[in-house]
């Protein structure tokens, strides 16, 4: 499999395609997680703060490329609301259905809300340079690794130095690092970096990640990650790609110690009083 490169893919076309991307494998280090899949469940619902994260990577990628929110993020006026005011209805639905290819319905509070975040990410000076030096938003690559495995990325921003990513988080920036973590956003750093030697940065560098809070002010920081967990993370990657061809392989996805009974973990402060 050639490494294939697009700048002009849609997102749901990226979605379609059948080679492994750094969230599915993450999910799949949990073998009830990929047995369940794997039987044609599904687990990969979104939630609100998924689409706040689709918006602020849609009105990114518009401001990249010098475009107006107002010609993206559209708001149905009020005479085509519900009598609660609320967007449902045949009228709401009818003036949906007529908006121009491209264009996303949002609430006014929801356009607000992104017109804030993208001011703030302006006033950002990391953030602010790494916007002005973007090269191509939604980069999408896709190559076969080392190992056999087929893999995909989409990247949120590329320079001629680097990749990066915008997140959004209602975390304090305390817990920032509990929220990469779960997430497996020090996953993608390793998955990220490879994918990007593979199209072609013959240099190395520590991927950005630029964090924008999802609630006002809209505070932003820009953090890397510790080389050591992408390291882990790299290993992590290889450990869990042949762990999921193996439980395919043999069918067998539970390890023994799931059929058993287990004491309760319970934090000591509980004992207390």
């Amino acid at each position: 499999m050639p490494v294939t490169v697009s700048y002009t893919m849609a997102n749901s076309d990226y979605h379609a395609h059948p080679s492994l991307s750094r969230s599915v494998v993450h999910r799949f280090k949990s073998p009830i997680v990929q047995q369940f899949v794997d039987r044609g469940g599904s687990i990969f619902g979104g939630n609100a703060a998924t689409e706040l994260g689709t918006h602020v990577d849609t009105a990114f990628g518009a401001t990249i490329e010098k475009r107006s929110l107002d010609d993206v993020f559209v708001s149905a006026p009020r005479d085509v609301l519900a009598a609660d005011g609320s967007r449902k209805g045949k009228a709401f639905t009818e003036w949906k259905n007529s908006l121009p290819a491209g264009a996303s319905e949002v609430s006014s509070s929801t356009r607000s809300q992104l017109s804030d975040m993208i001011l703030s990410l302006s006033e950002h000076r990391r953030a602010r340079e790494l916007m002005e030096q973007t090269t191509s938003t939604q980069t999408s690559v896709f190559w076969r690794d080392g190992n056999g495995f087929d893999r995909k990325a989409r990247a949120d921003g590329v320079t001629s130095d680097l990749w990066y990513d915008v997140k959004t988080t209602s975390s304090e920036w305390r817990d920032l690092y509990k929220s990469f973590v779960r997430f497996g956003y020090h996953w993608q750093a390793a998955w990220y970096t490879e994918a990007a030697r593979e199209s072609g940065y013959d240099k190395p560098f520590r991927m950005p990640f630029i964090v924008i809070q999802s609630g006002p002010p809209y505070e932003v920081k820009v953090v890397t990650i510790p080389d050591r967990l992408v390291e882990q993370a790299s290993r992590e990657i290889t450990e869990t790609l042949y762990e999921m061809r193996r439980r395919r392989e043999t069918q067998k996805y539970l390890p023994e110690e799931y059929g058993q009974e287990e004491e309760l973990s319970v934090p000591e402060y509980v004992y207390s009083g």
